[in-house]
């Protein structure tokens, strides 16, 4: 059995094709992000990394589950009461369901004094992935029975909205991880059918299938329509922005005649020297004015704000100001031109700059579109440690980068851009050309989700990590906090 810590054993027998079993008792980030790194490479050998995302989340509701089923048999024998007897499994599950559900940690340490396992295998072929989880506590038939009801129901719904309220199980949670799980399947083109639980002897079974090739079934819902059509209806930017653009490309182009362009708009101007400040092009000094803003920061770096700052404007005189919103793209560009001036990346600073202003455009869309669906997806995010990307992508059929995305096209906006905006949630996924924005992007987003408490080191990929060599927690963490206290500091002033 490997040990789940040996990166470079499990790596070589991944690169040899051979199968890769992983066995714990319990279940922490450094555990998750190993089955994070193992399932990006076997997916990176069909071409199918885009599908990381969705299928880590499946995986870790499998896992959950088996776990849960394991402090379940221990919870029991605990408590003195018998599982198979129909009375004092209602009363044991009562007591499960206020001690430990929701509390999953206060039960760590009787599994792991127990001799319940959980053990993933994965194994390739030409044609497929195959993964199996297994326990060894043996599933009841009645537990077995509503399971298998479960997802025969969930098959049948398209939409998350529609199937959220009615299935959801409160006796155990269960009924909403099917769900969930069902509805990945096929927004990925896998045959529902493909997730299987059984039993076998004293071994509870749970296999998932992924074939080399996909014929993905788009989930389209009312409101990705709604979205879709309010996309076609945005308008270009302005004549005014465009000949700014072109003069911020033109050597020729002086600054005083862009200053007196500039002090057309106030109202653009007061913009640009917001968010030259709020960049820290120059710590330590105030920006006051625009021709200061131009010479510190530079015509490049000026364009990027143009076109932030005109984005900003379309969308919020067209839905509601989103300011929590640009807040959070303002800190995530100053984390990103941060790290590449760290790393000493000068050519892609302006452009990781640009994409951390705008990655999270397409959040502005969603957020007017249904606030309430937007809520409820916030409150399993946190609850069930999905990406929002994945549950926008379950529930609503498009997710905020694609939205994004959409209006960056429309908006004729660099590649490298519209990839950055596409890709800041699954860096995987981008083209080698751009690599380095994507990544860097998606790690000061992460960063940030870090600083408010959404995200934790074990949750960004190891492959973005290792690039910038930062799998040591300490290096990472000395990163980190010096851009943090950056950020702080050019704030305070």
């Amino acid at each position: 059995m490997d040990d789940i810590t040996n990166r470079k054993l499990i790596s070589s027998k991944i690169s040899r094709g051979e199968p890769v079993r992983l066995s714990f008792k319990f279940v922490n980030e450094k555990v998750l992000m190993v089955l994070n790194s193992v399932l990006s490479r076997l997916l990176s050998r069909h071409d199918q990394v885009y599908l990381l995302n969705s299928v880590i989340t499946i995986l870790r509701e499998i896992i959950i589950n088996a776990l849960k089923a394991n402090a379940k048999r221990t919870f029991f024998m605990k408590s003195d009461l018998n599982i198979n007897d129909e009375h004092e499994y209602r009363k044991g599950m009562n007591k499960f369901k206020k001690n430990v559900v929701g509390d999953f940690d206060s039960i760590e340490a009787d599994l792991k004094r127990s001799d319940l396992y959980v053990q993933i295998s994965f194994e390739t072929d030409e044609k497929n992935i195959h993964i199996t989880v297994s326990n060894n506590s043996p599933i009841l038939p009645v537990e077995l029975e509503r399971i298998n009801f479960r997802i025969e129901k969930a098959i049948k719904y398209n939409d998350f909205s529609e199937a959220y309220g009615e299935i959801e199980d409160d006796s155990e949670g269960a009924g909403l991880g099917i769900v969930l799980t069902i509805l990945l399947l096929k927004s990925m083109g896998i045959d529902a059918h493909s997730y299987r639980i059984e039993k076998a002897g004293k071994i509870t079974r749970t296999s998932l299938t992924i074939p080399a090739v996909l014929k993905p079934n788009e989930i389209t819902t009312k409101i990705k329509q709604q979205i879709l059509r309010q996309i076609e209806g945005i308008p270009t930017f302005p004549e005014n922005i465009i000949q700014l653009q072109r003069l911020c490309r033109d050597p020729e182009s002086s600054i005083d005649h862009i200053v007196k362009q500039l002090k057309i708009d106030p109202a653009l101007s007061t913009d640009v020297i917001k968010l030259s400040n709020s960049a820290g092009f120059a710590p330590g000094t105030r920006i006051e004015d625009i021709k200061t803003a131009i010479v510190i920061i530079g015509l490049k770096n000026l364009e990027a704000i143009l076109v932030a700052s005109n984005a900003r404007r379309i969308l919020n005189e067209r839905y509601s100001s989103f300011e929590m919103i640009w807040e959070h793209c303002n800190k995530v560009a100053f984390y990103a031109y941060n790290i590449a001036m760290s790393y000493r990346l000068s050519a892609i600073i302006e452009n990781v700059y640009m994409a951390g202003l705008l990655h999270d455009l397409g959040k502005i869309i969603l957020l007017a579109t249904d606030r309430k669906l937007v809520r409820k997806i916030a409150d399993i995010v946190e609850n069930r440690k999905i990406t929002t990307t994945t549950m926008e992508e379950i529930s609503i059929g498009i997710s905020h980068s694609s939205i994004g995305s959409l209006i960056s096209k429309n908006w004729n906006f660099p590649p490298y851009l519209i990839e950055a905006i596409q890709h800041h949630h699954s860096p995987l996924n981008c083209s080698e050309k751009y690599r380095d924005v994507v990544y860097i992007i998606y790690l000061a987003n992460m960063m940030v989700g870090i600083d408010d408490r959404k995200y934790s080191y074990y949750y960004i990929d190891e492959s973005v990590l290792e690039r910038y060599e930062l799998l040591d927690l300490g290096r990472f963490n000395e990163l980190h906090q010096r851009l943090k206290y950056r950020y702080e500091s050019t704030r305070q002033n």
